[in-house]
């Protein structure tokens, strides 16, 4: 009978699971049994938890934690939420880390928190380098509780080197590949037992190991108790059992082997409002970095940290998956909801802090302006929105740049009175900023009668849109696109006039509606009605198209904005479910069988309510951005029934299909993290909508209300990093932001840029007078770039530092001939550098 080591233990907290008295059973169990160990991952605001409601069993798990001598407890991971690393952004990722690890010093000081190891699947692929930045030495890609999002896949090595994007590697324990994919509660009597103990050694792996962190709550019990099982912890297992890692695993993200009942829509209004909340956090960030090097305004740390605390409380794993569990207030999506919208709430009042910091009060005879803030680290030029009151007898706008020019305009009335001039309207105009930074624009209100006389630039139509009898049309610089109203609203051509190509396959039906319906016993489609097209904005910057349909009697509204000189075309989507409606693959199960059943309605993701967009493309690779990473699929398609079968079809921001002989592809960005499907014969889709038997923690789930969705389409010359399809996407995530009013200081002003375009700004905050700017390389290739400080701007030292802040080596900058900084480095494929610039809120100031 072979030798075998378990790691035992437990993971939640009162996000989680933490009933009072816990701690105590715990720990009586612990003092009856001297061999048992555990590793704790346990959320981290847990601890302030347990030293107010239990201080004896706090002082007593304190003094178990800091023991040195023979220690039997270890705390991994220590993230703040536990969140499932595959459906949040990079920085997000960063941060549950950053934050987590620096609540759990505080409370056990000097303590090493230096293995990474989850009960859940809280993975993603680009772990190596945060883990490795943040002093993690080693890893682990089991998590024993595979009933619920999913597991890693498996390679039958006792360690392996866990390879990132970048090439960082760290030591880690896989799971096996000889595992058997079993219940949680099965562990006890599955894959620890000594059968399979001794075909994990004839297949070398000499020390196998099993690992399981309970439910924090459960009756305190060793999951396991047998004489050939020794408890160690992750440490001690790695440290001084195990063997060195030789071997090299390329663990990509299609290694993250999960799912969820995306489309369920509970869920989907769930993950939009985190993503929501993921993009103003870190526009927040930055502009406040902006605000204070420029304006010498306070950085609002603790409103930002608060901000994110809630964030990241937002993204726990639970959360996620059984987010339609509890009642009420304590249901998690509801919690999530708030907790969003709690971030959300913190960062506006950031935002327009800010904002107000570059205003001032109005002089006499004095017009106010637009000041419009670019946040990423390259020169933008785009259409900027943003809605201004009217006064007088204004009936429309100009707008002029800083040397008087007048730019292109669009106005859009939103309040009107009866003789036409305005209230309040949104103004569109081309606007021109540089990197992290502001251009200010002059805006002239308009009389009727000077309307009337006006032409010129502002007039010059560059998107217009026609409704005709059958189809509708839109035209842009860029596009010629065919909308057929007849067929529910679908685009039957659409024309990339730069590269003379039809997009969309011959006969297809472009943006089509599919799903199908469970109680009707079949597949129904957008084409089956007509939809009624009507024109919201119409030129001569930006069409705005609107589409009333039905699909099976369920009425929807979509909405197609096209603007002039935007490769994307967004689409927004609003479904309204009169009745509780099934869509998806037809597979019921008794209620009793829902926690063992392993075919699940939602795993189909064929037969969901879908967006398809058949393309003109022959051979077709897919694409797909994960956090700090991009992969390519290696699924011939993304079918699958069964959760021991899951495919990677998890569409995070972004999804390209790509045809290498055309070299043409076709890029979809979502507003949330959801599922996709695809095949040879079939189009890429993207799932809207799912009502089906979910099994365990969901049940059965209709549709039902509203469901809504925003995306946008791209077509593109080129592979997905020639094409820019990472920055494309960035920049439709965080679009330009204008502010109104009377500003102050120079008319255009840039903190700095970045010379390379595939090199993105993935954050930008404050420590002190420093400045903390974090680079991401989003291309296929290792990068070399400079950071250049704009022009008066002279800052202190400047370093490569850790994520959180840590130093690492000096950074040598030179000051150019216009006297800017310029500072050098260079960056491994879907690699980070976080560069602190001394000094810079000081330098500003005497500037």
């Amino acid at each position: 009978m072979s030798k075998a080591y378990f790691v035992d233990g437990y993971h939640g907290g009162i996000k989680g699971h933490m009933p009072l008295g816990s701690w105590a059973d715990v720990l009586r169990r612990m003092r009856e049994t001297p061999d048992w160990k555990l590793c704790l991952d346990i959320e981290p605001i847990s601890w302030d938890a347990l030293r107010r409601t239990d201080p004896a069993s706090y002082a007593e798990v304190r003094r178990l934690i800091m023991e040195r001598e023979k220690p039997r407890v270890e705390v991994v991971a220590a993230s703040y939420a536990q969140p499932f690393g595959w459906v949040i952004g990079g920085e997000s990722n960063i941060r549950q880390l950053i934050r987590g690890k620096a609540l759990v010093e505080a409370h056990f000081p000097g303590i090493d928190v230096d293995t990474y190891a989850t009960q859940e699947p809280c993975w993603s692929s680009s772990l190596p380098q945060i883990l490795r930045s943040l002093g993690y030495k080693r890893a682990v890609l089991k998590n024993p509780g595979t009933a619920w999002g999913g597991y890693a896949s498996g390679i039958d090595r006792e360690t392996v080197l866990w390879v990132g994007p970048d090439g960082t590697a760290i030591p880690c324990v896989p799971r096996y590949a000889c595992e058997e994919l079993v219940n949680c509660w099965e562990t006890e009597a599955g894959y620890m037992e000594p059968a399979f103990a001794d075909k994990c050694v004839r297949l070398g792996i000499a020390h196998p190991v099993g690992s399981f962190l309970q439910d924090l709550g459960w009756p305190a019990n060793p999951r396991h108790r047998r004489e050939a099982l020794r408890f160690v912890t992750w440490r001690e297992y790695m440290d001084e059992i195990a063997e060195e890692p030789t071997e090299a695993w390329a663990f990509t993200q299609e290694d993250i082997r999960c799912t969820l009942p995306w489309g369920e829509g509970t869920l989907q209004r769930m993950s939009r409002e985190v993503r929501a909340a993921e993009n103003k956090i870190v526009a927040a960030e930055k502009l406040a970095s902006v605000a204070g090097v420029l304006r010498g305004a306070a950085y609002p740390e603790a409103r930002l940290q608060e901000a994110w605390d809630q964030l990241l409380l937002s993204q726990h794993h639970d959360a996620w998956i059984c987010a339609t569990t509890r009642t009420g207030r304590e249901q998690w999506a509801w919690q999530a909801g708030a907790q969003s919208w709690m971030a959300e709430q913190s960062c506006d009042g950031v935002l327009d802090a800010a904002l107000d910091s570059f205003k001032r009060e109005a002089r006499a005879g004095e017009a106010p302006g637009i000041r419009v803030f670019n946040l990423s680290g390259a020169e933008r030029k785009e259409v900027a929105e943003i809605e201004i009151p009217a006064s007088g007898a204004a009936a429309s706008f100009r707008v002029r740049n800083g040397d008087g020019i007048e730019v292109p305009s669009q106005v859009v009335p939103t309040r009107a009175r009866p003789d036409g001039t305005l209230h309040a309207c949104k103004l569109l105009f081309e606007a021109e900023t540089p990197a992290m930074g502001y251009r200010t624009y002059a805006v002239e209100p308009l009389r009727p009668e000077e309307v009337e006389r006006s032409g010129g630039i502002a007039a010059e139509a560059r998107a217009h849109a026609v409704v005709h009898e059958d189809c509708a049309t839109i035209a842009t610089d860029l596009y010629d696109i065919r909308i057929d109203t007849a067929r529910g609203g679908v685009i039957a051509s659409w024309k990339d006039k730069r590269l003379n190509r039809e997009i969309v396959a011959t006969g297809r039906a472009f943006n089509e509606f599919a799903g199908y319906l469970i109680s009707e016993r079949r597949w129904a489609s957008s084409t089956e009605a007509p939809a009624m097209a009507t024109i919201k904005e119409n030129g001569p910057l930006r069409v705005v198209l609107e589409l009333k349909g039905t699909f099976a009697g369920t009425g929807y509204v979509t909405t197609v904005t096209a603007a002039a000189g935007q490769r994307s075309v967004d689409f927004h989507v609003r479904f309204q479910y009169e009745r509780d409606t099934w869509i998806g693959d037809p597979w019921e199960m008794a209620p009793e069988d829902r926690n063992t059943e392993r075919r699940k309605s939602h795993h189909h993701t064929r037969r969901k309510l879908q967006a398809r967009f058949p393309a003109a493309l022959d051979d077709r690779e897919i694409y797909k951005n994960s956090a700090f990473d991009v992969t390519l699929s290696r699924h011939a398609d993304t079918h699958y029934e069964r959760w021991d079968e899951i495919k990677h079809n998890i569409v995070l921001h972004w999804i390209d299909v790509y045809d290498p002989r055309r070299d043409y592809g076709l890029a979809v960005f979502a507003d949330h993290a959801t599922d996709y499907s695809h095949a040879k014969d079939e189009a890429l889709a993207l799932t809207l909508g799912w009502g089906g038997e979910g099994g365990f923690w969901w049940g059965k789930r209709p549709l039902n209300g509203v469901q809504e969705m925003r995306y946008a389409v791209l077509p593109h010359g080129g592979r997905w990093d020639r094409a820019g399809i990472q920055q494309a996407c960035a920049r439709w995530m965080e679009p330009l932001l204008p502010a109104f009013g009377f500003h102050s200081g120079a008319s255009s002003m840039s903190l700095f840029r970045v010379t390379d375009p595939a090199i993105e700004v993935s954050s930008v905050t404050m420590d002190g007078e420093d400045l903390l700017v974090r680079l991401y390389n989003s291309g296929s290739e290792a990068r070399s770039c400079s950071i250049v400080l704009g022009a008066p701007l002279s800052a202190g030292d400047l370093s490569l530092v850790e994520l959180d802040g840590k130093p690492l080596s000096a950074l040598s900058s030179d000051v150019l001939p216009d006297q800017t900084r310029e500072a050098k480095l260079s960056l491994p494929r879907q690699g980070l550098a976080t560069v602190r610039i001394g000094g810079m809120r000081t330098a500003a100031m005497n500037s």
